[in-house]
């Protein structure tokens, strides 16, 4: 049994702009049909988790009749509190997709972190502008993940100066409004293939990596209009600007003729995962 010093990341999965959005594995995108609509169901009472275990954690928020939930990773070995990472999938995904392109459950094992996949409404996330059907319909997704954080913190031992939230496209959009609103409560976050789309009055000093292809013809890095989504992306450089105006390191990796995808080392000659947990790793919060 290999032992881990504690540490809590939370990622954010990437964006599938209706196909737009390609994973760096066999794991493919499929479009999330809505089911109809239903009340808030109470989370029930959770035994913790034990490491070395995989399960589904049942939230109290649901949508559209079906009860949203997240899977929770723990890896065999911790003593300790641990890094958090919530990892947030593209559009028009599900938690299976990330887990597979990111491969973070594997990170987790090898590093020593907690790791946790939250659902989107209908496949999507309120990120501000986009993405539908979350957006449009005024999902309240920082609450959802708020609960995320706070059932995962309740199952294991994590280190409340690391969690994170990792994400690509809507995903990664999703974390950087997260981290514009619970300046208090994450160490760090990264963005692949996502500019902040949300309004960002109270960024805190949350140290930011975006990393994105330089030929995302999907969400361009230089910003414009998608016309599938009827949506105009800001320039990532620009949106991230409420992060610095707050002190915060903010770093945009641009990995050159990569599209709209979770970069994979083998294809791409970039591992976002790889880069992705380092800055999680070496951004602990600063209290």
């Amino acid at each position: 049994m290999r032992l881990w010093r504690p540490l809590l990341l939370v990622g954010g999965a990437a964006l599938c702009l209706f196909g737009g959005f390609q994973a760096a594995s066999s794991a493919t995108a499929r479009e999330v049909a809505p089911p109809p609509p239903a009340p808030t169901m109470a989370a029930p009472v959770l035994r913790p988790s034990q490491p070395g275990s995989t399960e589904v954690v049942p939230t109290s928020a649901a949508y559209r009749g079906t009860q949203r939930a997240f899977v929770l990773h723990v890896p065999d070995g911790l003593l300790g509190p641990a890094p958090l990472v919530v990892a947030l999938h593209a559009h028009s995904q599900q938690p299976s997709s990330i887990r597979a392109y990111s491969r973070f459950e594997a990170l987790a094992d090898e590093h020593g972190f907690v790791v946790a996949f939250p659902g989107g409404a209908g496949g999507s996330w309120n990120a501000g502008t986009c993405c539908a059907p979350g957006a449009g319909e005024g999902v309240d997704d920082v609450a959802f993940l708020d609960e995320v954080v706070a059932l995962a913190r309740e199952r294991t031992d994590v280190d409340p100066q690391r969690i994170a939230v990792v994400g690509a496209s809507n995903g990664g959009m999703m974390a950087l409004r997260y981290a514009c609103e619970r300046p208090h409560l994450l160490a760090s976050v990264v963005a692949v293939a996502s500019p902040l789309i949300a309004s960002c009055t109270r960024a805190g000093a949350t140290p930011v990596l975006a990393l994105h292809g330089g030929a995302d013809a999907e969400v361009p890095l230089a910003g414009g209009l998608n016309p599938r989504l009827r949506v105009t992306f800001p320039p990532v450089e620009q949106s991230l600007e409420p992060f610095r105006a707050s002190g915060a390191e903010v770093e945009v990796r641009v990995v050159p003729a990569v599209g709209h995808t979770w970069m994979d080392r083998t294809k791409h000659g970039f591992d976002a995962s790889g880069a992705a947990w380092a800055w999680v790793r070496d951004h602990p919060r600063v209290s």
